[in-house]
């Protein structure tokens, strides 16, 4: 029960993180999803800030719980490669990074002078896109090697591409009118992976593995 317990919350991180953010928008008047990034729903002086923290802060939680799960499932399938463990260490430390992206060191609001903690949360963006990309390539490969999921590593390595891909453009983008929407193409890209993973993971819960 436990295992399934863990699984599942990598089905609810994700939607609750789209809910929190859809939320926050209708929240906050003039809010764009195509010109204003999330974490503008977290600045200083933000409306609702206080909930949508306590939101935000649950979906990183709910991350570290898959991970946990993630970490179980790859000792218990009798093929503990390292790759795979560290792996599900990198969604562990997503989770655990994504805690004060938002509540500890939001970003500055647009136009405000720059603060520590509006540094700090670049630092910390910058971090997560990176642990996006390796424990999505990592999990990838462990699958493509012992071939548990037929064709999710090949998968997962086509997720990696997008993610680059749209990370760069999301990058460059940055300070445009379009901005928000080029942001969450990567963060969904990101997003359905962890869903179709923890759906895999929780398909094989009592299941012989090794």
């Amino acid at each position: 029960m436990t295992q399934k317990i863990l699984s599942l919350c990598g089905l609810i991180s994700p939607a609750l993180f789209v809910f929190m953010t859809i939320l926050g928008g209708a929240l906050r008047p003039g809010y764009s999803h195509i010109s204003d990034t999330v974490s503008e729903l977290f600045s200083p002086g933000s409306p609702n800030k206080t909930l949508l923290d306590v939101l935000h802060t649950t979906t990183a939680i709910l991350t570290i719980l898959f991970g946990v799960g993630v970490l179980l499932f790859v000792r218990e399938s009798g093929h503990t490669e390292p790759i795979g463990l560290i792996g599900a260490g990198m969604i562990i430390t997503m989770g655990v990074v994504n805690v004060a992206t938002a509540a500890i060191y939001p970003q500055d609001a647009w136009g405000s002078p720059s603060t520590f903690q509006g540094e700090m949360h670049k630092i910390l963006a910058g971090v997560l896109a990176i642990l996006s990309i390796l424990s999505t390539l990592l999990i990838g490969i462990w699958l493509y090697r012992v071939d548990l999921f037929p064709g999710f590593g090949i998968y997962s390595f086509i997720t990696v591409g997008v993610l680059i891909i749209s990370g760069g453009f999301a990058l460059i983008k940055m300070g445009s009118p379009i901005m928000g929407l080029t942001e969450r193409i990567t963060i969904l890209a990101g997003l359905q992976w962890t869903v179709t993973l923890a759906l895999k993971v929780f398909s094989m819960r009592g299941k012989p593995v090794a």
